[in-house]
């Protein structure tokens, strides 16, 4: 990850996506270590959840929740859940 920037996954995130497709747990994966290197080029695909201090990434039918933590001069994208599109929002 250049310019300061990593991911991070939660165990929880860990355990969602294996229970994931494989072709979607690469796909999944491909998406989120883009959008961790170069957040500006998928502007219209993540959004901030209302109230909440979490984002919302859209990889076809799942939903990618994570939020953002600074430290030091590393900011790191914490993944903290993987959901399919009709079970991300309950």
């Amino acid at each position: 990850m250049n310019s300061g920037r990593g991911i991070a996954w939660s165990a929880r995130a860990k355990k969602d996506m294996r229970r994931t497709a494989v072709t979607d747990r690469a796909r999944i994966i491909s998406k989120v270590e883009q959008y961790a290197r170069n957040p500006s080029a998928f502007a219209n695909q993540v959004i901030a959840l209302t109230r909440s201090e979490y984002w919302r990434l859209r990889v076809g039918r799942y939903r990618i929740i994570f939020k953002w933590d600074q430290t030091g001069d590393m900011t790191v994208m914490v993944v903290l859940r993987v959901r399919h599109r009709r079970e991300a929002y309950v």
